[in-house]
C-alpha cells in the first residue's frame, strides 16, 4: 500500500525517505520539462563518444555513421514511453514491473536490472578515472600508476555517490545545473574537432566488421541501440514517478525524447568525427588519453569537462536506479543503504576493469553484448503490458506482497511473462555478434550482422502479447480492479 505521506520527503540536499513505495498524491510535484534536463545530462557522456568512434572502427563512413546516430537518437521515444508509466503507477520502474511479472516473479528482471545498472556504473566510473588521470597529467601530475589510479578511483566514487545518497530531488536539481555546463563544453569541443575531420573517411569493404556495408550498418546500429535506449529503459519511471498522476503522457514522452535524443546525437557525432582521424590502437587502450592527444590544446579542458561531468551525471542515474532495482527484488533496506551496498560492489567491478582487463574498450563491448539478452526482452514485456492495460495500475497492489495483491497471479508469479522473457532471451542469444559470442546464424545467415537489438524486443513483445491475450478473462478482471 501507499507509504505514509507524512514521512515522504523529497527535498534537494535532504535525504529522500521514500524507496519503492507509492508516492502519495499530496507529495507529487514537478513538471515534464524537468525530464529534459535529467536525460540530457545523463546521456551527454563519453560512453556515447566511444560508440560513435566504434561506428567508424567497424567500417562505416562518416555519413553512414551519422545516419546510425540519428536512428539511435530517435529511439529515445521508447524511453519516453517507458517514462510515462511513472505517474500512472506512482513507483519506480522495477516495482511497476511487478504488474507484468507478478510480485515474486519480478525478482528475476529486478535482479538483471540491478546487475545491468551496476555494470554501467563500473563502465562509467572507469572512464571518469581515465579522465581524472589525464587531467592530472596535463596539470603536471602523474597520469598513470597504481597509486594515482586508486586516488582517481576514490575521487570518482565520491563524485558518483554523494548526490544519489541524498535522493531524487537532489539528482534532478544537479542534472539541471550540470546540463548547461555540459552543453557549453560540448559545443566548444565540437568547434575544436570539426577543422580536423576527414570528411572523406571511407574504410574499404574488406576492412568492414561484417560482410559488406549493409550488414556492417545493421551491426553498428544494434550496438548503438544497446548503448542508448536499451541501456536506460529500466530506469525510466524512477524520475517521473513524482509527477502528478494526471500529467499528460505525451509531454513526458516528448521531453524525455528531446533530452536523451539531442544529447545522444551530440556525443555520438563527436565520436564519429574523432574516429576519422584518431589513432585507433591508442584509443582502444585508453580512449580519454588518446583524444587529449588528438584535439587542439585549447579543447582539452572542455573535453575533460565533458568526460568527467558527463560520466558523473550518468552515474547519478545509474547508482540511484540500481538501488531501486535492488529494493525491487524484495530486499528490505533503507534506500540510501542500498546505494552504499551498490557502491561497494561497483567499486570491485571497476577495480577489475582498471587493473585486470587488458583493454577497457573490450570490457565495454563484452558488457554491452550481455546486456541486451535480458533488458531488451524485458522492456518489450513492460511496454506491451502498459499498452494492453491502457496505462492503468492498481498502485497499492504493486507493493502488496500478500496473495491479496491483484498481481499475485499463480503463487506470486506470472509464468507467461517469465516464459516470454526466457524464451526471448534464448532466441536473442542466437542473433548476437559480439566479442564474447558470435552466433552461427549471424555468420551464415545475417552476413555478420547483430540483430539482437531488434529481434529480442520484437519477438518477446509479440510472444508476451499472444500468451496474455489467451487469458482474456483474467486480463479483464485485473483491469477492472486497476480502474
Amino acid at each position: 500500500m501507499a507509504s505514509d505521506p507524512m514521512i515522504q520527503n523529497d527535498q534537494a540536499f535532504q535525504i529522500e525517505t521514500e524507496g519503492i513505495g507509492i508516492i502519495a498524491p499530496s507529495k507529487r510535484h514537478g513538471t515534464p520539462k524537468e525530464l529534459f534536463f535529467v536525460w540530457f545530462a545523463a546521456v551527454l557522456t563519453f560512453t556515447g563518444v566511444i560508440i560513435g568512434q566504434l561506428f567508424t572502427a567497424l567500417g562505416l563512413n562518416v555519413w553512414e555513421s551519422l545516419v546510425a546516430a540519428v536512428l539511435c537518437s530517435i529511439s529515445f521515444a521508447i524511453l519516453g514511453w517507458a517514462s510515462a508509466t511513472g505517474p500512472k503507477s506512482g513507483t519506480v520502474t522495477l516495482t511497476t514491473s511487478r504488474a507484468a511479472f507478478g510480485i515474486k516473479g519480478n525478482v528475476v528482471p529486478a535482479f538483471f536490472s540491478w546487475l545491468s545498472a551496476v555494470g554501467w556504473e563500473a563502465v562509467t566510473m572507469v572512464l571518469t578515472v581515465y579522465a581524472l588521470l589525464s587531467l592530472s597529467q596535463i596539470m603536471g601530475g602523474p597520469g598513470s600508476g597504481t597509486v594515482p589510479t586508486i586516488i582517481a578511483l576514490i575521487v570518482a566514487i565520491a563524485l558518483t555517490y554523494i548526490v544519489p545518497l541524498f535522493g531524487h530531488a537532489t539528482v534532478v536539481l544537479m542534472q539541471r545545473i550540470l546540463a548547461y555546463a555540459l552543453a557549453v563544453s560540448g559545443v566548444l569541443l565540437l568547434i575544436g574537432v570539426i577543422p580536423h575531420v576527414n570528411w572523406g573517411f571511407a574504410p574499404s569493404v574488406k576492412s568492414m566488421a561484417a560482410d559488406g556495408p549493409f550488414p556492417t550498418f545493421v551491426l553498428a546500429l544494434s550496438i548503438g541501440l544497446i548503448s542508448t535506449v536499451w541501456g536506460w529503459t529500466n530506469f525510466a519511471a524512477d524520475y517521473s514517478r513524482y509527477l502528478p498522476k494526471d500529467t499528460p503522457s505525451k509531454q513526458i514522452v516528448w521531453f524525455t525524447f528531446l533530452g536523451g535524443g539531442i544529447a545522444s546525437f551530440i556525443v555520438m557525432s563527436l565520436g564519429i568525427l574523432l574516429g576519422t582521424f584518431i589513432n585507433a590502437k591508442a584509443y582502444a587502450q585508453n580512449p580519454v588519453l588518446a583524444i587529449t592527444h588528438a584535439v587542439p590544446a585549447w579543447a582539452v579542458v572542455p573535453f575533460l569537462v565533458v568526460v568527467i561531468l558527463g560520466d558523473v551525471t550518468a552515474n547519478y542515474l545509474n547508482s540511484y536506479s540500481s538501488g531501486m532495482s535492488f529494493l525491487s527484488m524484495g530486499i528490505r533496506m533503507k534506500r540510501y543503504l542500498a546505494v552504499i551496498v551498490d557502491a561497494a560492489i561497483c567499486t570491485l567491478i571497476a577495480l577489475y576493469a582498471l587493473f585486470i582487463s587488458p583493454g577497457f574498450v573490450n570490457f565495454f563491448e563484452n558488457f554491452l553484448s550481455l546486456n541486451i539478452l535480458v533488458i531488451g526482452p524485458w522492456t518489450a514485456i513492460y511496454l506491451v503490458y502498459y499498452w494492453m492495460y491502457k496505462g492503468q495500475y492498481h498502485s497499492a497492489d504493486l507493493v502488496d506482497s500478500s496473495p491479496r495483491s491483484a498481481y499475485w497471479y499463480s503463487g506470486g508469479v506470472n509464468w507467461r511473462a517469465l516464459i516470454a522473457l526466457f524464451v526471448g532471451a534464448f532466441a536473442t542469444f542466437w542473433t548476437v555478434n559480439s566479442a564474447l559470442w558470435v552466433s552461427p546464424l549471424s555468420t551464415h545467415w545475417f552476413g555478420g550482422a547483430d540483430l539482437s537489438a531488434y529481434f529480442g524486443p520484437v519477438f518477446t513483445g509479440l510472444l508476451f502479447f499472444i500468451l496474455m491475450r489467451n487469458s482474456s478473462q483474467e486480463l479483464s478482471v485485473m483491469q477492472a480492479k486497476a480502474q
